[in-house]
């Protein structure tokens, strides 16, 4: 199989995909989009490669294919889903999702999922700390106050959410520390873990929440999840080294 892999690493999704394609030790070849000027909506983009203009977007070629009969696919969860369906190494694709071979654990890993995209997605904070980042002083507390301050109130019952789920399964006495009653990370630990791991890097605090902080510091440390994440990380020093004490760093899930 011949994967190229269309994306940003500052991009949650995007990291979610690459990192799984790591995992499962399937080779691929990464292309750099500059989503934030724009340049998934350029014909040459939304046309032949992801219709639906977004990040991440994957593209797939089997021996099997006939010439172009390529896989155009775009959305991350799809892309992980299929990627565990189609790797040749399918026992380790299985401990992520393991499909038609186990439904009853496939379907544990989807309902948190679709969980993720209405809840812990929906309120992204990262754009906003971004726009912090690169805006006049005078208007930094503006936007803690009036953009970010809520974002946070709407995410930390997500938060409290995941913490249960965790905090019921921490790895004591036997239980399992991932969401889906596992002893390995599935593919929607991976997905919720990516989008959290960002305000870890920008240095939020979960101090509120062990559970999660714990298996937040689990994931993260991953050699693959590390080394794909260098990026955001790098990008939450600088953010943290000329924040100016406007982010509330330590208050909003402290």
């Amino acid at each position: 199989m011949s994967i190229v892999l269309y994306g940003h690493r500052l991009s949650q999704p995007c990291r979610a995909v690459e990192i799984l394609l790591r995992e499962l030790d399937t080779p691929y070849t990464w292309q750099t989009i500059d989503f934030a000027n724009g340049e998934t909506q350029e014909p040459w983009y939304a046309e032949r490669i992801n219709t639906f203009e977004t990040v991440p977007a994957l593209v797939a070629t089997t021996a099997q294919d006939e010439a172009g009969h390529e896989l155009h696919l775009g959305e991350s969860h799809a892309i992980l889903r299929y990627l565990c369906r189609g790797a040749p190494r399918s026992a380790s694709a299985g401990t992520w999702y393991p499909g038609d071979h186990d439904p009853v654990r496939a379907a544990r890993i989807d309902q948190w999922l679709d969980w993720h995209h209405a809840n812990i997605r929906r309120h992204d904070m990262f754009h906003h700390i971004m726009n912090l980042h690169l805006t006049l002083p005078m208007l930094k507390r503006e936007i803690q106050a009036t953009l970010l301050k809520p974002l946070q109130d709407r995410l930390r019952p997500g938060l409290a959410r995941l913490e249960h789920q965790l905090g019921r399964n921490d790895g004591t006495d036997g239980a399992s520390p991932y969401l889906c009653d596992d002893d390995t990370p599935s593919i929607a630990d991976l997905a919720i873990a990516c989008e959290l791991h960002q305000l870890v890097a920008v240095g939020y605090r979960f101090d509120r929440f062990p559970a999660l902080r714990r298996w937040l510091e689990a994931l993260g440390a991953r050699p693959h999840f590390r080394d794909v994440s260098q990026a955001i990380s790098e990008q939450g020093r600088t953010i943290r080294a000329q924040d100016g004490n406007h982010l509330d760093l330590t208050g909003a899930f402290g």
